[in-house]
């Protein structure tokens, strides 16, 4: 949002995370920039615009685990974009042989206050459910805590079938934000598609 506001066009901001925002309205505040931050759930979007543009980073696209929330997002998604508005977004790619493969590792880091961290990561893809629950259990001292974060995988054909079904067309699928043509085993899934 910021180096598109800094070049004056004028942009809205939402995330579910109130966090998040704080920290977006930190960084847009030193930059001297104004932007429309709002704490929203991107599948129950209440902006006071239409635009012919709208855009989610991060693999956000990956935090809707079902099938209606996917379609609540690009609903949601639909009633703010004008007639032929387009929506660009970004989703991780399934490598099946990368997730058919239980990954487990640890690392150490070192605390702002000097203590040292070990974390234990576990990520397990369900191929029935198209998840990939990433565990971390992290130890500092005599404190043990844990922490998940539930990631959904669609696929390519599955992503056409989606967009068509929400009155969308897919315009492109990249395989990185760099343009590259999309492949099997490209990283990323950048889906450019507009409105119908």
């Amino acid at each position: 949002t910021i180096p598109l506001a800094a070049q004056g066009i004028p942009v809205y901001g939402v995330d579910l995370h109130e966090g998040m925002i704080q920290h977006a309205i930190e960084k847009a505040s030193k930059r001297d920039v104004q932007i429309q931050f709002s704490l929203q759930d991107c599948t129950q979007l209440q902006l006071p615009i239409t635009t012919n543009f709208i855009y989610m980073t991060g693999n956000s696209f990956q935090h809707f685990l079902t099938n209606e929330s996917q379609n609540a997002l690009l609903q949601s998604v639909k009633r703010h974009l004008q007639p032929g508005g387009e929506f660009l977004f970004d989703t991780r790619n399934a490598i099946l042989h990368e997730l058919s493969v239980i990954d487990e590792y640890e690392e150490q880091t070192i605390t702002s206050n000097g203590e040292k961290r070990m974390t234990f990561h576990r990520e397990e893809y369900n191929p029935v459910t198209q998840i990939l629950t990433c565990r971390a259990v992290h130890q500092q001292g005599q404190q043990t805590f844990e922490d998940a974060i539930l990631l959904r995988y669609t696929y390519p054909m599955e992503m056409t079938r989606l967009l068509q079904q929400n009155g969308f067309e897919l315009k492109h699928l990249y395989g990185s934000w760099q343009r590259s043509e999309f492949h099997a085993l490209s990283p990323s899934m950048v889906v450019h598609a507009r409105l119908l």
